[in-house]
């Protein structure tokens, strides 16, 4: 006899599905930030090239106004990630204010600059790869719930990657303001770099604590003053807003597809390393379906809908 639904051990593996590809994706923009931050600690050493004397950078060159040579790196580095890509109105807005901070400000506002536009236009790839990335992940759980409702005995799991992105998609990746929180952390990130680079360079610097400053760090090593520390907070709130979102328009192509086949009941499958909180949502169940909680629950949650099937009366 066909199978109606898929067992919990199935969903299991689309749930850890799921989970791999959170993981790629992760790699994928914490790369594009990496190296946000590189091309950063590349103008500030070139920034220390240009104006340290033996004795370092002293603060009173830091205080003095910004030159052609600031202005010139600071469009070099845009020149240099932009690549004449068409800009959304979010980075357009805040590369104009880079501009007038770079132009009407000392050599630290210079190199300020430079952090606000080099993060910006890399929050800018960064939101247009994420918005891809949901699409896919809403039409892949689409096709998984049709091969569901098809009740073939053996069916694999989908692999959807780079699909157009047409109005009833749209509507669904883009129904949230995941945008304008991405914008937000990306801000976060400027205010938190900025800061850190303001506070080794205002007091003057050696070469010794621009190599602090600047040194690249070991996986999970926390370094206070340290530039790519004060940007990995924000990378890892990135990291869960953009999982959290995936989860959700997950959950939206389930409901639909469960919602169309009539379905009454439904479970909770449980990611593997799920909250208590999760593990006791799923065990109050089956839900009818017009009652049955949204998912995500919290930031992160993986867990999953199927179809409640009725275990068969004993003999």
């Amino acid at each position: 006899m066909a199978k109606t639904t898929v067992t919990d051990q199935q969903e299991k593996q689309r749930i850890s599905q799921l989970l791999s590809s959170d993981k790629r994706f992760k790699g994928q923009t914490d790369n594009l930030y990496y190296q946000a931050l590189k091309l950063i600690a590349d103008n500030i050493r070139a920034f220390y090239a240009r104006y340290a004397s033996s004795k370092g950078l002293t603060a009173d060159m830091v205080r003095e106004q910004v030159t052609h040579w600031d202005l010139d790196q600071f469009m070099h580095a845009i020149d240099l990630l932009t690549n004449g890509d068409q800009t959304s109105d979010d980075l357009k807005k805040r590369l104009k204010l880079t501009k007038y901070q770079a132009a009407g400000g000392n050599h630290a506002d210079a190199v300020a600059a430079v952090i606000g536009a080099t993060i910006a236009v890399t929050t800018d790839k960064v939101q247009r790869s994420s918005r891809q990335h949901l699409a896919d992940d809403y039409v892949s759980e689409q096709q998984y719930q049709q091969i569901i409702a098809s009740k073939h005995e053996e069916w694999q799991l989908p692999h959807v990657q780079g699909v157009q992105i047409k109005p009833a998609i749209s509507h669904a990746i883009d129904g949230s303001d995941w945008s304008a929180t991405l914008w937000n952390h990306s801000d976060n990130m400027v205010a938190d770099v900025q800061k850190t680079v303001r506070n080794s360079l205002n007091g003057g610097l050696q070469q010794e604590q621009l190599n602090s400053l600047l040194a690249r760090l070991a996986p999970g090593q926390v370094v206070r003053g340290n530039l790519v520390a004060a940007g990995e907070t924000e990378m890892w709130m990135v990291d869960r807003l953009i999982r959290t979102e995936s989860a959700r328009v997950v959950d939206q192509a389930t409901m639909d597809s469960l919602k169309n086949r009539r379905v009454k009941r439904v479970d909770i499958v449980t990611e593997p390393d799920a909250c208590e909180k999760c593990r006791e949502l799923a065990a109050q169940g089956p839900f009818l379906l017009s009652e049955c909680p949204d998912l995500p629950r919290h930031p992160n949650c993986r867990c999953k809908k199927r179809e409640h099937v009725e275990e068969p009366a004993p003999i």
